[in-house]
């Protein structure tokens, strides 16, 4: 084998043939790397360009429709909208103010019990044999007996046997006294002009008086909350329950009226605020509970609930 120098041309030769060939395969390599980029550059750009393009659509799209809306507020339709929408507003308080004066009224009505009809027939049954009643008296829910017995416990008797039919709400007063010996005697009656003699030595005045309301009526109120004037929400609503009883205000966390939404900030009882740990509980259950011991007057108190955020 040739060599120059101690060198072996042939072997020499070799390396300068594979480094030309691993040179040609790298630029090809980079020549395809090259070709990529700028492909994806482009690619890049038509993306942008279309992107730009469709917002610009889209803008021009969104300024036509406001101008539309523009003039149409702008036309003789909608110009006195505001106007109208006003004196809407207006008679729609009025409407609101005569309905709570009519509820009003109701309520008035409410609280007032009709007295039973088979009242005289049921005192009748209930004299003793020893007693007789001179006169009775109804007004409103109170109930005046009056008259004498020949015994002393007679009037209780009567009272325990009108009990018995549930006339009256409690134990009623039972005055009983001694008809006056210096009241006998003989009498004439200024009338009919004849004289009569009180022969009996023993005998009672007596006087019951009693209430015969067995129902208690609760008045339920709805105000908005945080405005100047007071503003009613609605009218007022009445309910009846038997006094002693235990009753229940369903719904009261929150309240639509008139298309909006209102949840409740307080609550007062007889004008009396409720405290924090109840009014807690009412807002969580969602319901009033109480028991009925007299005619009440429960207001509730609400705010306009506050919208929704939007979704993105």
């Amino acid at each position: 084998m040739a060599k120059v120098n101690g060198v072996n041309k042939k072997l020499l030769a070799k390396r300068d043939m594979n480094f030309f060939a691993e040179f040609t395969a790298n630029a090809a390599k980079a020549a395809r790397m090259l070709g990529y980029g700028v492909a994806a550059g482009v690619l890049v750009v038509f993306v942008v360009i279309a992107f730009i393009v469709a917002f610009f659509i889209r803008n021009t799209m969104i300024k036509s429709r406001i101008r539309d809306m523009e003039n149409l507020l702008a036309s003789p339709e909608y110009a006195s909208l505001e106007a109208e929408a006003a004196k809407l507003t207006e008679e729609l308080n009025d409407i609101a103010n005569q309905y709570y004066a009519l509820t009003q009224m109701r309520k008035n009505v409410d609280l007032i019990d009709p007295v039973k009809t088979d009242l005289p027939d049921v005192i009748a049954k209930c004299i003793p044999s020893d007693s007789f009643i001179s006169s009775y008296k109804l007004s409103n829910s109170q109930l005046d007996i009056d008259g004498y017995s020949f015994t002393y416990y007679s009037p209780v008797e009567m009272v325990n046997l009108l009990n018995q039919k549930n006339v009256f709400t409690a134990r009623p007063t039972i005055i009983t006294e001694r008809v006056d010996q210096e009241s006998k005697g003989e009498k004439t009656d200024p009338t009919t002009k004849i004289t009569t003699i009180d022969a009996i030595n023993n005998y009672y005045h007596f006087t019951i008086s009693g209430l015969l309301v067995s129902n208690v009526h609760i008045s339920i109120i709805r105000y908005q909350d945080g405005t100047d004037t007071t503003t009613t929400l609605g009218g007022i609503e009445t309910i009846t329950v038997q006094a002693g009883n235990s009753y229940e205000i369903p719904d009261v966390a929150e309240f639509t009226y008139a298309g909006t939404t209102y949840q409740l900030t307080k609550v007062t009882v007889d004008g009396v605020q409720v405290e924090e740990g109840s009014f807690n509980t009412i807002k969580e259950t969602g319901k009033f509970t109480d028991a009925a011991r007299r005619n009440s007057e429960i207001q509730f108190f609400y705010a306009p609930k506050a919208a929704a955020p939007a979704q993105g």
